[in-house]
Parts: C-alpha cells; sequence; structure tokens
C-alpha cells in the first residue's frame, strides 16, 4: 500500500471566549482581539495527527488562507503535529470577501498539487458558520465526502466514516482519495504546549508569501496557479513544496 498523506484546513478565527463587538457600519471589530485556530479545524488536525500515530499516514501538511498573522495558526498546528504548514497569504482587504467557494477551489489545486490521499476539514468555521468549503472541495475534486464525522476509520484504501444524523448513527464507506469534515464529537484535540511551539513552530522558511516547514531547501520557482484565480501565483521549492501569494 502506497504512503498516504493528508492535508488539513486550518482557519484563523476570533477566539470562541473572546466577546464580540459590532463594527459601526457592518462588520465585527478585529483589531487587537485575541484569534485562535477555529475548534472544528483543531478536531480535524488531532484527527490526522492520531490516524499518523497509528501509522496510516505518512505525512500531514496543513494550510491556512489569510493575512500574514495566520501563520500563528499554522505554527499552533505544527506544535500539535503537523509536519509541513502553507500560508495562503491574501491582504487583508481581499480576505474579508474571501468567501467558501474561493478556498475550496485553493484547496482543490493545493491537494492536486501536494497528491494528498485525505483532506480533513473542520465542518465549519465559528466565524461565519458556512458550512461549504469541505462539500465544495470535493465537488471540485470530484472526491467522494463524509461530512459531519464524529467517528473515523481508515483501513488500506478504504475509509469509515460514522456520523450524526437525526434518526441515529449513519456508516459511509468511502474510497480514497477523499474529503472528510469534522464534527465536534470526533476527538478531543490535544494542547499545543509552549515547548512544542517554540521547537517544532520556530524553525520556518522566511519567503514571500510565507510558505512555512521545518526542513526547507534552498531555490524556487514561480508558476501560475491554474484553476484558481489569474492573480495568484504559486513558489515551489524542493523540499517545501508550495507557496502561493495573491498579487
Amino acid at each position: 500500500m502506497a504512503a498516504l498523506r493528508a492535508l488539513v484546513g486550518v482557519k484563523r478565527v476570533i477566539d470562541y471566549a473572546v466577546k464580540v463587538r459590532v463594527r459601526p457600519g457592518g462588520g465585527v471589530v478585529t483589531d487587537g482581539v485575541k484569534h485562535s485556530m477555529n475548534p472544528f479545524c483543531e478536531i480535524a488536525l488531532e484527527e490526522a495527527v492520531r490516524l499518523r500515530e497509528r501509522r496510516l499516514l505518512q505525512e500531514i501538511v496543513v494550510v491556512s488562507c489569510g493575512p500574514p498573522q495566520c501563520q500563528e495558526t499554522i505554527r499552533t498546528a505544527l506544535a500539535m503535529g503537523a509536519d509541513r504548514g502553507l500560508h495562503v497569504e491574501i491582504p487583508a482587504p481581499e480576505y474579508e470577501s474571501l468567501g467558501p467557494f474561493q478556498v475550496a477551489k485553493i484547496l482543490a489545486v493545493l491537494a492536486k498539487k501536494e497528491g494528498v490521499s485525505l483532506v480533513l476539514l473542520g465542518k465549519q468555521a465559528i466565524d461565519d458558520d458556512c458550512n461549504q468549503t469541505g462539500q465544495m472541495t470535493a465537488a471540485l475534486l470530484d472526491w467522494p465526502q463524509g461530512t459531519f464525522a464524529s467517528a473515523l476509520t481508515l483501513e488500506g484504501e478504504q475509509l469509515t466514516v460514522e456520523r450524526e444524523v437525526d434518526g441515529g448513527l449513519e456508516s459511509i464507506r468511502l474510497r480514497l482519495p477523499a474529503v472528510v469534515t469534522a464534527d465536534l464529537r470526533l476527538n478531543e484535540p490535544r494542547y499545543a504546549t509552549l515547548p512544542n511551539i517554540m521547537v517544532r513552530g520556530g524553525h520556518f522558511w522566511g519567503g514571500t508569501g510565507g510558505c512555512l516547514c521545518r526542513d526547507p531547501s534552498p531555490g524556487t520557482e514561480m508558476q501560475p496557479l491554474l484553476g484558481c484565480n489569474s492573480q495568484v501565483t504559486v513558489t515551489e521549492s524542493p523540499g517545501c513544496n508550495l507557496e502561493i501569494a495573491f498579487g
């Protein structure tokens, strides 16, 4: 059986414990407000780490889309156990209008470029509650999907997803590659300790746009990122793979 690799989306959102304030003219106040990883993304990442600990995955690649502050979220993901992080840098003004469809297109391109067999996402983000990105990503890739996963079993190329429905529990079988979105009861994420953040999340390649990894190799090559956006470019460097920047 070929070694399996997973792509996990991690979104930076206002921390769940923060009292949100409405901004005059629309939107919410984000300046000076504590942000953290979306809780459902934490659950998706934890499940990927557990699969790798059982030697069912070889590598976990996390990706976050947004302004430079998203690097903090990627550092946390690396401290939790991810092997490599990709930052899709989007300037703040454009990020405010970024929707699930745009993110899904980026994830679909990255999944193909990275050659992953499993895309793990949180079922929704706590800031917009869209619950659309996973489904759209699966549609763009033409991969089977298992949404609202409360249990996950991987056996070879076969994936069994247990999900909660109105009548009880539903089990579906998927053949890899596949897209799975994590529900609240899938697991309880581990804490990203400060030593891990310092040791595992502190060695990054400081390229433009911030493709983050712990073992970079020199050299980059620019090429258009087809199928996503004409204003997006992708930088590939051996050992580090992808960096996407809007510009």
